[in-house]
């Protein structure tokens, strides 16, 4: 499988690992090591503000919700739209921040759109490869209007999203109409 850099991963209806079940999954890195990705429709328990003094000197500038990125323990990362204050390229309109300043001044210069992350999604070499191959994920190109849009419809977006996708390859549709009932 070629890299899945800047695609989803929807979790699968019957993927039941209550890390992932019914979750949308930003690849912000896949390789042969292994796979690096954030959970966008998860918002975390706390608000920006109870974890700033451990990121930043100061008061917390803004009261944002804290996205659970995975399971896995590590620094604050932003998913912004300033290309100006970016560390990696995602897709066109999404750039991710991971160092420490830049994420702070993303925050104190209240950029929008701006997800903020605690933890991320990791997988093992080939763990990620394995996982789709038996069916638990299914892939979809990321765009900025999904990872920036509504987290609580997500899933069945992105879900549908995949859906019609797959229809059009497999139909060999070129252009499918937002409203295909209306011809």
């Amino acid at each position: 499988m070629g890299s899945l850099s800047g695609h989803l991963l929807v979790a699968a209806a019957k993927l039941n690992d209550p890390n992932f079940s019914r979750t949308v999954v930003l690849l912000v890195e896949h390789d042969r090591g292994g796979a690096l990705g954030l959970v966008l429709n998860r918002p975390g328990a706390e608000s920006l503000d109870r974890v700033w003094d451990e990121s930043a000197n100061g008061p917390c500038p803004a009261d944002v919700v804290v996205m659970n990125g995975g399971p896995l323990e590590g620094p604050l990362l932003a998913l912004h739209a300033n290309p100006v204050m970016t560390e990696r390229d995602i897709v066109p309109g999404v750039f991710l921040a991971m160092r420490k300043d830049l994420v702070v001044t993303l925050v104190r210069d209240n950029h929008a759109p701006l997800l903020v992350f605690a933890g991320y999604s990791g997988w093992g070499a080939g763990q990620l490869d394995a996982e789709v191959a038996a069916g638990d994920w299914r892939i979809a190109p990321a765009t900025s209007d999904l990872v920036f849009g509504d987290s609580d419809s997500l899933w069945q977006r992105a879900t549908t999203h995949v859906a019609d996708t797959n229809l059009a390859a497999a139909l060999r549709i070129k252009h499918r109409p937002a409203k295909p009932w209306h011809n």
